[in-house]
């Protein structure tokens, strides 16, 4: 007997057998249909959205992003899994993508007091280490870490002066405790004369007056879901110094507002201050400063 004649064998007997006690026959289970990540993120932080985060998709589904700027950006270029400079995309899902929309500031020249990239060691930021902390440059960003938070923060002074201002900067905790503070000091006089807006990697802000020493709370510590948290999350702080009105946003959402009279100008101060834990390493990059 052949070898396919015993496989004709086997097959009628089980068939046999099922119409005799009534099983069910179970082919082979068909493939599932795989499923794919879609990351997808802005750049700079605040500088716009897209109309969906992300998440799992079927393979073959189609997904619409569409770019949406923030006030005073435009739409520049997608890149990673996608590339062009419309603002509307389909993406086809036949494997992991990540997508990052790009943003562009629309301010001209003239608007623009001050700017840094960080890509010039030499552009003017006081740079040490000392026991309590460090600055210095390192990939288009500058950083600064603060060891001792019990007698020092870390900061670092741009030696400029100005009166009424916009101010932008993107900042991201690199390596240490969350329980930290990223702070921007304006119209800073001296250490005991500044305005100071900090926001946490844990997700809260505050704004302090710091006035012949004395802190005086203008916003209190409040937690906020528009700061983005944890070690590599960039946000975008954007402060405003115009005459007596002050204002502080996250990423394109103003936390706060209010009225002061107290500093009319001064320097910018970037400072890190690591509230728990050993120490905590926060860098700073894209600071625009610009009139209102």
């Amino acid at each position: 007997m052949s070898r396919g004649d015993l496989t004709g064998i086997i097959v009628g007997c089980s068939i046999a057998v099922i119409g005799v006690i009534g099983l069910t026959v179970t082919g082979t289970p068909a493939a599932s249909t795989p499923t794919y990540t879609l990351s997808v993120s802005v750049n700079p932080a605040g500088g716009g959205s897209v109309s969906t985060s992300g998440g799992e998709y079927r393979s073959g589904a189609q997904v619409l992003l569409t770019a949406s700027p923030a006030t005073g950006y435009a739409f520049d270029r997608w890149s990673g899994s996608a590339s062009g400079t419309t603002p509307i995309i389909m993406i086809t899902m036949s494997s992991d993508k990540s997508v990052t929309a790009h943003f562009r500031t629309t301010q001209t020249a003239s608007q623009i007091l001050f700017s840094d990239d960080f890509t010039d060691e030499a552009s003017g930021w006081d740079t040490y280490s000392a026991e309590y902390g460090s600055v210095f440059y390192r990939d288009g960003w500058l950083h600064l870490i603060n060891n001792n938070p019990a007698d020092f923060a870390t900061g670092t002074w741009a030696g400029k002066h100005f009166t009424d201002f916009v101010l932008e900067v993107e900042t991201k905790l690199v390596a240490g405790t969350d329980n930290n503070w990223h702070i921007v000091a304006c119209r800073y006089q001296d250490s005991h004369n500044s305005y100071r807006f900090g926001i946490s990697a844990d997700g809260y802000y505050f704004v302090y007056k710091v006035d012949k020493g004395d802190w005086i709370r203008l916003a209190s510590t409040t937690y906020s879901s528009s700061i983005n948290q944890g070690v590599g999350a960039i946000n975008l702080i954007r402060i405003e110094c115009v005459g007596s009105n002050l204002g502080l946003s996250v990423n394109g959402h103003m936390l706060w507002q209010g009225t002061d009279t107290t500093f009319t100008g001064g320097d910018i101060v970037l400072v890190a201050n690591a509230v728990g834990g050993t120490f905590t390493e926060i860098a700073f990059d894209n600071l625009v400063i610009s009139r209102p």
